[in-house]
């Protein structure tokens, strides 16, 4: 942030740009992000008591109830039955 706020100030008194050090390379360990998704997946399948094995089953779908006005147009222009 420091060195975005001297850029900043470089350019409006129109100084000339400070160096800026090439960033270092940062200490530590790439992660997986699959390899971690996976695990923590598999982690909850195990607490849950799921095998993994098979595929989730879908929840059924339920059809909606035709409403008034669909029947309406649906039965538009059939010779009425009353």
């Amino acid at each position: 942030m420091i060195a975005l706020h001297a850029v900043i100030e470089a350019k409006q008194k129109d100084r000339q740009l400070p160096e800026i050090p090439a960033p270092q390379a940062r200490p530590g360990q790439l992660m997986d992000l699959m390899a971690a998704l996976q695990q923590s997946v598999d982690k909850a399948r195990t607490a849950r008591g799921e095998t993994g094995d098979a595929l989730p089953q879908e929840a059924p779908v339920a059809r909606a109830k035709m409403t008034s006005a669909r029947k309406t147009e649906s039965n538009a222009g059939r010779p009425s039955d009353r």
